[in-house]
Formats: structure tokens, sequence, C-alpha cells
């Protein structure tokens, strides 16, 4: 390909990857809002209500029973001869059956024990049906973000993923400020989403209550449930990593702690900025051209983790103006590297493990997710009852680490991806060093500023031909647009 016209397909590239960003980028806004009040509320009332809406996630994870990303890979190509909206109506309606299901047991008779396991045991076990609604929403709102997405409806996908970031970050938390009543704080989530599931179902109420056919439901369960079932479990135990260390530290250290390894978290995941409207993009694409396009994806990689790696630099150089604002959490300051490198592993998954699902053996996502939770309970049963947050911290980006490597081999394994071994183990090295800096070094800040400074010139000279593309391309797009007025 002419190197004019290889340009103009980045920049074209480029250009859709924006389109899909903005909501994510216009709700880096709203996360930094929650940031802003998960630091204005005090620690002891934090903890809880984040702690409830991780793990919503988590059973939202359960109960959707991986459907979505099998909505996600079949949509183009519908099984057993349903039409694609056929198909959305089948899956949202075997997993709304299997949360009800699963949300009335648990309720009846596991209602204070799970209460007592998820460090909600404060809340009494009136939190878990409240839990389940929750969860149930969510995943309503989780559906139609998907089907909007697939269908190419920007305008709708935008306003809905702006609401549903609204809800799960930031609305359930504004009542903390009058009540520390956990209780309140999860009517506020239900009512919040509840909005957002009739604001946006309104459109696809003929679709998703649309009579099918016996058979049509058989054949699309045969294909969709066995691949949504292989996936489940890899986003649910995902989702479970920082739950659990939430519950030991709630459990060991007492709802103070609880407070400020939830804050300390929601800062680190502020390097998702840069990787959340990317990857609602960059999946779809992958399974669309990954034959054709094997090239580019790699490139895109190496692009990826220049942009994560230095992000995760800038946050480390800069993290005492964060916990000089918010002068209260301080006292998570030493592990806020530890936290953002678990953070930096989960992202840079998102260049490096497609190729589990372009095989068609989702199960090694699932086994590697599996050992990192594993590992995770494991560590943070040896580690937080002694060194508290430090040893949670620590659980959280080891499991993290170990479940990247067994992702990531097993995928480059079916579809290379990664161009340049050396050049990424060498990225990764890097981020070790800087996770040591900021956190041997984290009372400081001059050194650690000055260290970090210099790790983060090598990751621009280590990937000086990412950074110089990315230069062009930011340069041919604004030509472009200039040219256009």
């Amino acid at each position: 390909m002419p190197e004019e016209k290889q340009t103009t397909s980045a920049q074209n590239f480029a250009g859709n990857v924006m389109k899909y960003s903005v909501a994510s980028y216009l709700g880096f806004v709203i996360t930094g809002v929650a940031l802003i009040v998960k630091g204005l509320l005090p620690s002891q009332v934090l903890g809880a209500p984040v702690t409830f809406m991780t793990y919503t996630a988590t059973f939202m994870n359960l109960g959707i029973l991986g459907l979505d990303q099998a909505l996600l890979r079949f949509y183009h190509e519908p099984p057993a001869g349903a039409k694609p909206r056929q198909l959305f109506a089948a899956c949202t309606r075997l997993s709304v059956a299997f949360m009800l299901v699963l949300g009335v047991v648990c309720s009846l008779f596991f209602a204070r024990p799970l209460a007592a396991a998820l460090g909600l045991h404060t809340a009494g076990p009136g939190i878990v049906p409240l839990l389940f609604v929750n969860a149930g929403l969510y995943m309503l709102v989780r559906y139609l973000n998907v089907l909007l997405r697939l269908e190419n409806d920007l305008r709708a996908y935008t306003a809905e993923t702006l609401w549903m970031q609204g809800c799960y970050n930031l609305l359930y938390l504004l009542p903390g400020f009058f009540t520390s009543s956990v209780i309140l704080l999860a009517l506020a989530a239900i009512l919040s989403f509840g909005v957002v599931v009739i604001a946006f179902g309104f459109k696809y109420r003929a679709a998703a209550l649309e009579p099918l056919p016996v058979p049509l439901m058989a054949g699309v369960a045969r294909t969709a449930l066995p691949y949504g079932i292989a996936l489940a479990p890899a986003q649910i135990l995902f989702s479970l990593s920082s739950g659990v260390c939430l519950s030991f530290v709630s459990n060991y250290c007492g709802d103070t702690a609880q407070g400020l390894f939830a804050f300390g978290y929601s800062l680190a995941q502020m390097v998702t900025a840069v990787q959340a409207g990317f990857s609602t993009y960059w999946g779809p694409y992958v399974y669309a051209h990954y034959r054709e396009e094997q090239e580019r994806i790699a490139r895109v990689h190496d692009i990826l983790n220049l942009l994560i790696f230095g992000f995760f630099c800038v946050l480390v150089m800069f993290e005492d103006v964060v916990f000089w604002i918010f002068a209260d959490k301080r006292d998570c300051l030493a592990i806020f590297p530890l936290l953002m490198l678990a953070v930096v592993f989960n992202i840079l998954c998102e260049g490096t493990v497609y190729g589990n699902s372009i095989a068609r053996k989702p199960w090694h996502d699932t086994i590697g997710i599996g050992i990192g939770a594993g590992s995770n309970f494991l560590l943070c049963s040896l580690l937080v009852p002694s060194f508290g947050l430090t040893g949670a911290a620590l659980a959280l980006a080891a499991s993290n680490g170990l479940a990247f490597l067994y992702r990531s081999a097993t995928g480059q394994m079916h579809y290379r991806t990664i161009p340049s071994f050396t050049k990424t183990t060498s990225g990764f090295l890097l981020a070790f060093a800087v996770t040591a800096i900021g956190t041997l070094l984290w009372q400081q800040f001059l050194v650690k500023f000055a260290l970090v400074g210099a790790v983060l010139f090598l990751y621009c000279t280590l990937y000086h031909t990412q950074l110089q593309k990315l230069w062009q391309m930011a340069l041919g797009m604004v030509r472009r647009y200039l040219y256009k007025k």
C-alpha cells in the first residue's frame, strides 16, 4: 500500500476510534467528579457503598452468563436463523431468568453469611436482595449499551454510556453527604439504573417483548449459551478481584481502611480513560478484520503500550498533588503505584488476548483470570492480616500480573499481536521500576518526580517510532479538519 494511502487509512481508523471514544472521554469527566466526591466523603462512609457497587458488577457478570459477549460475537452471524434483534431478545431473557432465580435463592437462604463475606455486614442481610436488584438493572443497561453499539446508533450510545457511567461511578454516592446508611445509598443506585433502563429500553420494547418461537430460542441457546458460559467466569472473576481486596480490608482493617483502599483504586482506574473508548471500537474491529489487518493490529498494540505506560508515569509523578488536595486520604499514597500497576495489567490485555476468542478457545481467558482470582484470594489471606492496605495492594497487583501473563501467552500462541517481545518486556520492566520508585520513595516527592520522569523519557525513546506515528496522525487529522473548514 502506498505510504499516502496507508496514512489516510490510519487517520480514518483513528477517526473511528475517536468517535466511539467520545462517550468515554466525557465519562472521564464523570469519573473525575466521582473521584472528587470520594475524596470529600469520610473514609468510613465511602468503603461500604463502593464495595456494594463493586459486587453489583460481579453479580451482574454472574447473572448475564456471558451472553453480552455472545451477542457481540454472533450479532452479525446470528444462529438458528434468528434476526439480530431476536438474538438480543433471546440473550436478554435467558439472563433475566437466571438472575431472578439466583437472586431469590441467595436472598432467602444465604443473605446473612453472604453479607458478612462480602464485607457488608454493617448493612445487615437486607443488603443482599438490593444487591441483586441493582445487578439486574445494571445487566439490562449493559445489554442496551451493547445493542446501541452494534447498531451504530452513536448518539444514543454516547448518551446511554454517559448515564451508565454516572450511575456506576457517581450518582449513588451523592446521598453520602447527608447519610451514612448503606441501604439508602443502595436505593439511590437502584433508582438511577432504573431510570436508564426505562429511558433507553423504551425504544427496544417491541424487540425485547416480541414472542420468540421455542425452536428459535433453543437454537440460540445451543450456540450462544455455551460460548457465553465459557466466557462468563472470566468476567465474573475479573470484576471480583478488587471486591475480594475490599472485603478482606473491611474484615481485618475496618471501615476507614476499606474507604482508603476504595479511593486509591478509584484514582488508579483513571488510567482507563486512555483505553475505555478505544476498547469499545477495538473488539468488534478485531473480530471483523483479524484476517487481513494483522499488521495494523500489531501496530496498535505498541501504540496502546506507549499511551498506557506514559500515562502511568505521569500519574505517579503527580500523585502527591491529589493527596495534597485530599489530605485525609494521604495514607493510601504508598500503595497507589501498586494499585495502578494492577490496573495497567488489566488494560494491556486489550492488545494481547484476542487470539483466544479468535481461535474459539475462550477457556484460556477463564483459566487465566481464575489463576488471578485464586492467587488474589490466597495472597490477601496471607498478606492483609499482617500488612493491611499494603498487603491488599500487593496481592491485587501480583494476581493481575499472573492473569495477564497466562492470558497473553496463550493469546499470542493463537494470534500474534506483539511485534516485538523484547520491546514489550522492556516496557514492563520499566513499569516495575516506576512502581518500586513510587512505593519506596512515596515521601520523597522531588526524588520520585525526577526518577519517574527519567523513566518516562526512556519510554519515549523506546517507543519513538510509535510516538512519531501518533504525531503524524494528529497533524494529518488537523490538516483534514482545516481543509474541510
